[in-house]
């Protein structure tokens, strides 16, 4: 990870140092081909019985790097193809994690809840950033019990504002200042109508509080002020009405607002920068909707990254000290993927020139970085962690098919339709689940002429294996539609997306790398759910502190610690 030293005179598990720079190459591939043979498991089971792990108490610092889209297969191409050099040094000294996955439903908000939990929507109780709560009221309870949760843009002050209408949003060290507590779900206390803040709607602690409670510091860049949620459920020590305070840098500049001169000035007049050159305003869209605009975007959270690795916070401007765990998302893949006339050239995740362009941005970020870590002497006592909140499908475009979730979910299900959330699968929530009005939906689903998009309905027992009952849960969705791959619901030109349950969605790429691995690639089944208890115990910390890792009896990632070599 870093340095001047060439990799070709890095030792590596299988491949000695007198190889050749091309050799070695060609072997790396070729361990990629074999992962998952009887040979290479063999082989993989020797190294991890001889072949200590980083020693922990080492660790004073985890980079998490969470990149929106980013599947296994993509990490695995562009290291074979050398068109990310900086994830493939990552790799040079790091565990590889073949066969990763995220949650399901795959959607941001769970994705990243798995990371700092340690648990799933069954734990957290959080299905998707746009969800559904038999208890809970609409914004100033104008109904209810029984609403929407929207927990997105829609919650500032100004969702058209890169500072979502509080310029301290972007200059302060806590961007929730700009939720707006009159736009946030609500629930009842006493009779009384009260603003849940998203801190609050999570129903589990996350990595920042059990950092916070031990006295270390922790940032974190993401792409909405509701990502507040990430604090975690802490009524001891957080806000009952008011943004959370577990993280102590959070920067969240708004990636929905308007791609607009204004946005674009606003960023620099308050002194801020992004690591991207200024992209081209574009009158109704926002930062999604360019390639150039979301790396600006990513940018800007790279450069705020870059100066707290510097000891700063995320302006730059205060002396605060590298955080003990701090990183960002990136939107630049998704958004590669998204895009109509990007996303992947054929069936095997050849990804388009603008995709391509996407992961070289991300790379060359990540490599700014570990340059970063380099230039302050962090990098032995540091660990970095790359993975994805989700992925993104389809990966082969031709089996896209749009459908329009209201004429072919809620249509059939009629008036005990109360909520549905479709993206590239369909959580649905019923008025009444009583006496049998479950089945009776999925029959009127199944009967339905037209096609609903979906290979398989998961209710009752179905789904009660995975998550908790529906008729006891005021959160769990009453059916969950798996769909068939390549179904999206949109009426727009875009051409995958995510929340789903196919491979697609769900294989995600996951990496740990520190100075001290040697590497390897592990064909092990694994979660991203694991990442949260494996950065408390870098840290030295207890994951049993984390309430969803109790639940769920998760386990640390394989290989890294020598007790379980």
């Amino acid at each position: 990870m870093g340095g001047a030293t060439s990799e070709c005179h890095q030792k590596s598990a299988f491949v000695s140092a007198s190889l050749t720079c091309h050799g070695r190459q060609s072997m790396k591939v070729l361990t990629r081909v074999l992962t998952g043979t009887t040979l290479v498991t063999g082989l993989f089971s020797l190294v991890m019985q001889s072949t200590p792990a980083f020693a922990a108490n080492t660790v004073q610092h985890v980079l998490l790097v969470s990149i929106d889209g980013f599947h296994a297969v993509d990490l695995e191409i562009c290291v074979a193809k050398g068109t990310c050099p900086n994830l493939e040094k990552l790799t040079d000294h790091g565990f590889t994690y073949t066969n990763a996955s995220t949650t399901k439903p795959s959607d941001s908000f769970p994705g990243l809840l798995a990371q700092i939990t340690g648990g799933t929507s069954k734990s957290t109780g959080v299905f998707y950033d746009d969800s559904y709560d038999r208890k809970l009221f609409a914004p100033l309870c104008a109904s209810g019990p029984g609403d929407e949760v929207n927990l997105a843009e829609n919650t500032e002050f100004n969702l058209h504002s890169i500072d979502g209408g509080k310029s301290s949003s972007l200059t302060g060290l806590n961007a929730g200042v700009a939720i707006d507590p009159n736009n946030l779900p609500s629930q009842k206390v006493s009779g009384i109508c009260t603003p849940l803040w998203p801190h609050n709607f999570i129903r589990t602690n996350t990595v920042f509080g059990v950092l916070h409670k031990h006295g270390f510091r922790t940032a974190w860049s993401d792409k909405h002020p509701a990502y507040d949620i990430i604090n975690g459920n802490d009524p001891d020590t957080q806000p009952v009405n008011g943004p959370g305070t577990n993280v102590d840098d959070f920067f969240a500049p708004e990636i929905n607002s308007d791609l607009s001169a204004a946005n674009i000035s606003l960023i620099h007049s308050v002194g801020l920068s992004s690591t991207a050159p200024d992209p081209t305003p574009i009158s109704g869209d926002d930062f999604t909707k360019t390639l150039d605009g979301v790396e600006w975007y990513d940018g800007i959270k790279v450069q705020a990254t870059l100066n707290q690795i510097n000891g700063l916070d995320h302006t730059g401007k205060i002396g605060l000290g590298t955080p003990r765990l701090f990183g960002m998302n990136f939107q630049s893949v998704s958004v590669g993927q998204k895009l109509k006339g990007d996303g992947y050239v054929d069936p095997v995740a050849t990804p388009s020139a603008g995709l391509a362009n996407a992961i070289k941005f991300v790379d060359k970020s990540i490599g700014q970085m570990i340059d970063a870590l380099n230039k302050r002497g962090l990098a032995e006592r540091t660990v970095v962690i790359v993975s994805a909140k989700h992925g993104q499908s389809p990966i082969d475009v031709s089996k896209r098919k749009a459908l329009d979730d209201g004429m072919v979910i809620k249509g059939p299900i009629g008036a005990n339709f109360a909520f549905d959330i479709g993206d590239d699968a369909v959580l649905i929530w019923l008025k009444d689940n009583t006496g049998g009005k479950t089945a009776g939906a999925v029959a009127a689903l199944n009967g339905f002429a037209g096609d609903t998009g979906i290979g398989e309905w998961l209710s009752g027992p179905l789904l009660k294996l995975s998550y908790q009952d529906p008729a006891k849960d005021s959160r769990t969705p009453d059916i969950i539609g798996i769909a068939k791959i390549g179904t999206i619901y949109t009426g727009g030109s875009k051409i995958a997306e995510h929340g789903g349950f196919n491979e697609d969605d769900t294989h995600v790429a996951l990496l740990v790398a520190h100075p001290d691995l040697k590497e390897r690639s592990i064909d092990t089944a694994v979660a991203t759910t694991q990442i949260a208890p494996t950065i408390l115990k870098v840290l030295g910390l207890e994951p049993q502190e984390l309430e969803a890792v109790r639940l769920e009896d998760t386990q640390v990632l394989p290989g890294l610690f020598r007790e379980r070599d």
